[in-house]
């Protein structure tokens, strides 16, 4: 099967979309401008077979996480995902690979979901299945968040349970989108980030991001059945939302918030001079270029 074969095959699947004006079999793609008042939001996110997944995993789940690791970027920003490019290099071969195409068709539907279009992409060759998502949407000019705006006398919250990605959680976690943007809306949070690589990791980054520190209360972690603490501060592979919020709003969050996802206050940012305090446990994370 050549490559324009390939292509027809993993493009049968997606939805239009009304703002990809020019897609796939085309050597560029046109999609619509961000609305008035709006700024352009941009991400890409990449995984590879044997670090990221392995074929024992299944396929559909990794299609879907190919894309909704992106998707989970997008909803500590609090912005809107509207289309997608997507490069794919897979083991080469006159025959098609089956779990090349369930992993393609478990990332058309999982778009499909989040109502995401495909703008286009690249298909290349490779030893090991990869998979490179470029996710492009938008957010309104004043409600976009980042990870740079906490101040000391900050409360800090976390979306739903962290820990147990390696029993499997990193191939069906949910992007909290509607929450992200809930968030943004009510200009509730100074700073925000999702949890990719684990609580241990990504705090300090918050709070350096911030020149913060923080005091976090790691016995109360809210914990997957069957994790430690430990396990809940530095598995990684979370994709729950870390944020900062202004004393003066908490209660508003509080009251306001209307997801069943759960919510959990974990500690405080505390000045610069103060070092981290996570009583006793150590914050590690996951570093890809260290944990293997």
């Amino acid at each position: 099967m050549n490559e324009d074969a390939r292509i027809a095959r993993w493009t049968a699947g997606w939805t239009a979309s009304k703002h990809v004006i020019l897609g796939p079999g085309d050597d560029c793609a046109l999609v619509s401008p961000p609305p008035r008042g709006h700024v352009a939001v941009l991400k890409t996110d990449s995984v590879f077979e044997n670090v990221h997944f392995s074929r024992r995993d299944p396929a559909r789940s990794v299609g879907r996480k190919a894309l909704a690791r992106a998707v989970s970027d997008f909803a500590a920003s609090g912005a809107l995902p509207i289309a997608c490019l997507v490069a794919v290099g897979t083991p080469g071969g006159r025959k098609p690979d089956p779990y090349t195409d369930h992993v393609m068709r478990g990332l058309s539907s999982a778009a499909h979901s989040w109502n995401i279009g495909l703008a286009g992409g690249e298909t290349t060759r490779s030893k090991a299945l990869c998979l490179t998502v470029s996710l492009y949407g938008w957010v309104k000019q004043n409600r976009h968040v980042s990870r740079s705006g906490a101040a000391p006398g900050d409360s800090l919250f976390v979306t739903g349970k962290l820990g147990g990605s390696r029993k499997g959680h990193h191939l069906k976690f949910t992007p909290r989108l509607a929450e992200g943007q809930w968030l943004a809306e009510q200009h509730i949070p100074s700073a925000m980030m999702d949890l990719s690589d684990g609580l241990g990791k990504d705090l300090p980054r918050l709070a350096a991001a911030s020149n913060v520190s923080f005091l976090l209360r790691a016995q109360t972690l809210p914990r997957r059945a069957g994790c430690s603490v430990a396990q809940a501060v530095n598995d990684g592979e979370d994709y729950e939302l870390l944020f900062a919020v202004p004393f003066k709003n908490c209660q508003r969050l509080l009251e306001d918030w209307p997801f069943k996802t759960k919510l959990t206050w974990i500690g405080g940012i505390i000045p610069r001079r103060h070092k981290p305090i996570a009583r006793g446990v150590k914050l590690r994370g996951y570093d890809q270029f260290e944990s293997f």
